[in-house]
Parts: structure tokens; C-alpha cells; sequence
């Protein structure tokens, strides 16, 4: 059975309320400018309906009127909506005037002839107003092409992954989660780069937003696509919401009919499928316009940029790339006062301090100030943490199942696990000691906890990315319930942007000293197998993962040094001289070679006289 005979089998099945309160959703999506709905014939709280005259009243930005009849007859549909729309015109039933009602709308879940539509559209003829008739297949086919969420939430049917939604949907779908700090609040701040970001919209189709974790790049793009489609009115906007799953057919759906569109990747560098985007933006067509605008780590930038160049070779006319920096201490004062009603200055110093610029982290910490009261709970990072997220950690300390926390803490890594991947859950089984039914009955008893958000019973992910980072953290360096050692052992280097994407914001969060000290006992032993096996790509990938180990710094300059002076690559040795000059034992190196370079240069002769010398009246020259 296609989706669409699913869709309309469904909709035919709907009773009279149910289906009312789907044509509410649906006119809600669709009729644009909408001000106000009021469903005059549904039971409030209850898939039940009642009479109202109209059935719904929904009132647009103008201040005119749209007014909404609905049935689920499948016999005298015409004959039912011809009573309506007398009723409709009845100002003392309606209590609104015919001159105010900009259009009347019809939907039903059956179908009506050419000649019966016309026959009702003719009564409204007759006083000027414009008609809309929605029926089950105009429905049907606009649900599933532009509105899969109805579908899903009214009738049960997943038209795609769920994972490419409006503004709105992002937003919901993000806040539902009781444990992440919410992206509808106000927006403060940041006009400048709002206005960089625009104005590279506008001249280009790519737009990568950078940034530390928590600065806010999220909640910048979401105001920039708002103020975006403000001014170009034809553009759609469609959020990425990545669920790990393939997103090729959902693409096909959505972005395959000419059009404008925008299309806003969270967290780029997390999204399964990126190229996929790269490719649909690269899809020149005459009739169709792609914009992308992706929020992307700052320490993955670099990675990003390569994954666009592998796709596109001359991608670097279409791209901008906008850096977003940390916000002022005056700028997160102003943000606690004024949106969390914060005024002790005791409170507010700490939450500054905190914070460091991050938003994220204020509004985290000012959730833990309403919530605590107390000074205390917000001394410093970690204990924020453990108190913003205690009533999870307290969920799971009841069960006294510490796999549950375990598998938690692997899936925080990994970001993403498929139970459909024999490969994988061969390794995690093997490498953890876990089991594959209990490792994904620890999974769904964490969905319940909504800590893991499963999709088609298939595919786990951390619902949250700042949560993946503290669970991470708390499973492999504060509660050491699994070794780091296990990780390095098993999936390095294959899993090496798990490993980029796990290390970067927890280094960055909690104590990097200590995390540090827990790490280097492992990265000293795997060093030493790879630099005696001589495996030269897993010993760079090494190199490049752990180079914030103090000791490890000189032995890798040293080795970079002896590769480009051996292979005698020129450039990138002067390169590395330039920037290691102030290490001692190389000055001299430095000087020798750059003597050595001198020496072999040839002599040029050249001919003053052709030379064009402008005189100087300060220099006598005597005659």
C-alpha cells in the first residue's frame, strides 16, 4: 500500500471530532497570517465535536475573518455544506458581518463532483466571498508532501523519518525534552552578526555559523531565518532535525518540486548525511533555489570544510563562513535579569562567572537558581551539571542497574547506535562485555527516562547534545564505570570523529587537567605500539587527536620535523620552521638551513640604466 492510500484509508476512518481537530492543524499550516483559530464546534481537551456556527473562526493579521465548516458524511456532503454556508452568511448567528468574512473554507473526508463544487461555490458568488474546498485527496496528497507531522500525530502514518520540519516543529520538538535549555526564549544581542549573516545569504547559497558549544549559534540561525523569509517572502524554511537516520528519501519528498527553499543543519558536523545537502545545493535548477545555513562546532569546522571540498571543487565562491564569539559579562547579566527575572547580585556575579560568555550555560544556571534557591548549587560547573541533571541520574540510581548508565555513556560516544548494524553491536559487544538484548533493553528503559530518543525501534541517540557530553564525562572519567582504555583499543582509529566530537566539548567543560591525568596513561601505551609497529596513518591520527598532551607536543614537532626534512616537501618544512622558531635546540637548525638556501641562490645580474629611479631632493649629488 503507498502512503497516500495509507493516508486516505486513515483519514475516511477519522470520526467527526478527530477529524476537526486535524483540519484545524491543517488550516493552521496552510492558510497564511494567521492571527487567531477558535474551534467553535470541538470540545476543548477531547477528540469530540459540538455545534458551532461556524465550526471554526479563524481570524487573520488584516482583522478579517476565515470561516471553517467541516464533516465526515459520506452522503449528502453538498446538500450538508449548502445549510453551512447559509448559516455562515446569517449575521445574527455568526455574529459577523458579510463584508468582514474574507473566505470560507470546506473540508471533508469524502469527495464531491466538478458540478457539486461549482454549485457551492456559486452560493458564495452571491455575496462576494471567495471559497475553498478541501477534500480527501487535496488533503491526502498535501499532508503527505508538505505536512508529514499531521499525518504522524492525527493518523498514525510516518510519511518519512520525521527529521526535516518548519521553524516551529524544530523548536517544539527541541524543548519537549524537559532537560535542555529552551531555544524560544527572547532574542538578545548579536545585530552585527545577524546582519553578516543575512548578507551572506543573500550572496551565497552556503553558510557555515561557527562557534563553541552553548554560544548561542542555534537560536542566532533560528532569528536569521526569520528575519530571512521576512524579506524574501518565496523562500520555505525547513529545519534538520537528525535522528541518525538516512535522510535521501525525506530529501526526495521535500526538496525533488521546483521552489525556494532554506534549509537550516543543526550541528552540522553530527548530521549523518551531510553531503547529501552539499549535493542538493550543487543541483543547479532553473526553477528551484537551495540555501543552506549550518551551525557547526568551532573545532569542526576545518572537518566540514573538507567533506564540502571532497563534494565540491569550487565551492569557495558559494560559501561563507561567520564566526560567532562568546557574549560579554554585561551582555549575560542583562540576560538572567531580564529573562529569568534574576536581581541578586550575589546570584547574578556567580552565574557571570560561570558562564564565561556562554548563554547556554547562563540559562542553565539560571534554571538551577530558580529551581535550588540556593547559592550553594551553582558553585561551579560540575555541580551545576549534577544538580541540572539530577533528577535523571536520581531516575537511574533507583532502577540500581549501572549497565543503564554504561550504556548511556556508550552511546554518548558513539552519538549514534543502530541495533540493525550486526558489525557495530558485534563490537560494542565485544569490547564492553555487554550483552545485545541488555544493552537495548538499557535502551529503552533510558527512552522512558528521555534520555534516548529511538527511532523505528532501530536507532538510539542521546536526546541532547550538552547531556551526551556530561554522560560522557560521567561514565568515562568521573565515575570511571568504563575505561577509556577500551575505546582506544577498539575503535581507533576507525571511530576517529567520535573520538574529535566526544574529547572537544568535555576538555572544554570540566577540568581538562584532570581528564587530562586520566588520559595519558592509555595515549602513552597505544603511542608506544603504533610508533614501534611503525602504522604511520593510525600514528598521526594519534598525533593530531592527543596533541594537548603536554609531553607529547615536542615528540611531535620533532617527528613532523624529521618527515618533511626526509621527504624534502620545501614548503611545509619553512612552514613548520616559521612556526616553531622559539623551540631552542631548532634556532640553530633554522639558521644553518636558511644559510645553506642563501648560498645556493644564483647571482643576478641586472642593468641599472634600464631602471626607472625617481631622484630625491633630499640627496645632493655632485655634478
Amino acid at each position: 500500500m503507498t502512503k497516500i492510500n495509507e493516508i486516505q484509508n486513515k483519514l475516511k476512518e477519522l470520526d467527526g471530532g478527530t477529524f476537526q481537530k486535524l483540519a484545524d492543524a491543517y488550516l493552521h499550516k496552510k492558510i497564511k497570517q494567521v492571527k487567531l483559530i477558535k474551534s467553535l464546534g470541538s470540545v476543548l481537551g477531547a477528540n469530540k465535536a459540538e455545534g458551532g456556527n461556524p465550526d471554526t473562526l479563524i481570524i487573520v493579521e488584516n482583522g478579517k475573518y476565515i470561516l471553517a465548516e467541516y464533516t465526515t458524511q459520506q452522503e449528502g456532503v453538498c446538500g450538508k455544506f449548502k445549510k453551512d454556508l447559509r448559516k455562515c452568511f446569517d449575521e445574527e448567528k455568526t455574529g459577523i458581518s458579510r463584508t468582514e468574512i474574507e473566505k470560507i473554507v470546506l473540508c471533508h473526508n469524502s469527495t464531491l463532483t466538478t458540478k457539486q463544487e461549482n454549485s457551492l461555490r456559486e452560493e458564495c458568488q452571491k455575496y462576494g466571498v471567495e471559497l475553498d474546498i478541501f477534500g480527501i485527496d487535496s488533503i491526502s496528497f498535501d499532508i503527505y508532501q508538505n505536512y508529514p507531522v499531521i499525518a504522524k500525530d492525527f493518523l498514525g502514518v510516518e510519511v518519512d523519518t520525521g527529521q526535516i520540519v518548519d521553524i516551529d516543529e524544530f523548536i517544539t520538538i527541541y524543548n519537549k525534552r524537559k532537560i535542555v535549555a529552551p531555544l524560544d526564549t527572547k532574542f538578545y544581542f548579536r545585530e552585527n552578526e545577524i546582519n553578516e549573516i543575512l548578507q551572506g545569504l543573500e550572496e551565497n547559497n552556503l553558510v557555515i555559523v561557527s562557534g563553541k558549544a552553548g554560544v548561542g549559534k542555534s537560536r542566532l540561525v533560528l532569528e536569521c531565518c526569520r528575519k530571512f523569509v521576512e524579506k524574501y517572502s518565496e523562500y520555505k524554511v525547513k529545519c534538520i532535525f537528525d535522528r541518525g537516520v538516512d535522510l535521501y528519501e525525506d530529501i526526495r519528498v521535500y526538496f525533488s518540486d521546483d521552489g525556494s527553499y532554506l534549509i537550516f543543519l543543526d550541528d552540522a558536523n553530527r548530521v549523518k548525511n551531510f553531503e547529501y545537502f552539499i549535493n542538493l545545493f550543487l543541483d543547479k535548477r532553473e526553477n528551484r533555489q537551495i540555501k543552506i545555513i549550518a551551525t557547526v562546532r568551532d573545532y569542526a569546522v576545518e572537518q566540514i570544510v573538507e567533506q564540502i571540498k571532497e563534494v565540491a571543487r569550487s565551492y569557495d565562491h558559494d560559501l561563507k563562513l561567520v564566526k560567532i564569539d562568546s557574549l560579554t559579562d554585561k551582555q549575560i547579566e542583562q540576560l538572567v535579569k531580564e529573562e529569568y527575572k534574576i536581581k541578586n547580585q550575589l546570584y547574578i556575579e556567580r552565574i557571570v562567572d560561570i558562564a564565561q560568555g556562554n548563554p547556554r550555560l547562563a540559562i542553565m544556571t539560571a534554571l538551577v537558581v530558580e529551581r535550588e534557591k540556593t547559592l550553594h548549587s551553582i558553585q561551579n560547573v560540575l555541580e551545576l551539571y549534577e544538580i541540572y541533571y539530577s533528577s535523571i541520574t536520581k531516575d537511574i540510581e533507583d532502577f540500581k542497574d549501572e549497565s543503564l548508565l554504561k550504556v548511556a555513556g556508550i552511546i554518548a560516544f558513539f552519538q549514534v547506535v543502530d541495533c540493525s548494524n550486526d558489525e557495530m553491536m558485534e563490537k560494542i559487544q565485544t569490547a564492553f562485555n555487554i550483552d545485545r538484548e541488555v544493552f537495548w533493553e538499557a535502551v529503552r528503559k533510558l527512552y522512558k527516562f528521555e534520555l534516548v530518543d529511538i527511532y523505528e525501534n532501530e536507532i538510539a541517540r542521546i536526546s541532547d547534545q550538552v547531556l551526551a557530553t556530561y554522560l560522557f564525562y560521567l561514565t568515562f572519567f568521573k565515575d570511571k564505570l568504563l575505561k577509556f582504555s577500551v575505546l582506544l583499543d577498539n575503535f581507533f582509529p576507525e571511530f576517529h570523529n567520535q573520538f574529535v566530537n566526544a574529547l572537544n566539548p568535555v576538555l572544554s567543560a570540566f577540568d581538562s587537567g584532570k581528564i587530562i591525568k586520566i588520559l595519558t596513561p592509555d595515549v602513552d601505551r597505544v603511542w608506544k605500539i603504533y610508533e614501534y609497529a611503525k602504522e604511520e596513518k593510525s600514528f598521526i591520527q594519534l598525533m593530531k587527536l592527543f596533541w594537548f598532551i603536554r609531553d607529547k607536543q615536542t615528540k611531535i614537532l620533532i617527528y613532523a620535523w624529521k618527515i618533511y626534512e626526509y621527504a624534502k616537501e620545501e614548503k611545509s618544512f619553512i612552514q613548520l620552521m616559521k612556526l616553531f622558531w622559539f623551540i631552542r635546540d631548532k634556532q640553530t637548525e633554522i639558521l644553518i638551513y636558511a644559510k645553506d638556501f642563501i648560498c645556493k641562490m644564483e647571482v643576478e645580474s641586472v642593468d641599472i640604466s634600464t631602471l626607472d629611479i625617481p631622484s630625491n631632493p633630499n640627496i645632493h649629488i655632485p655634478q
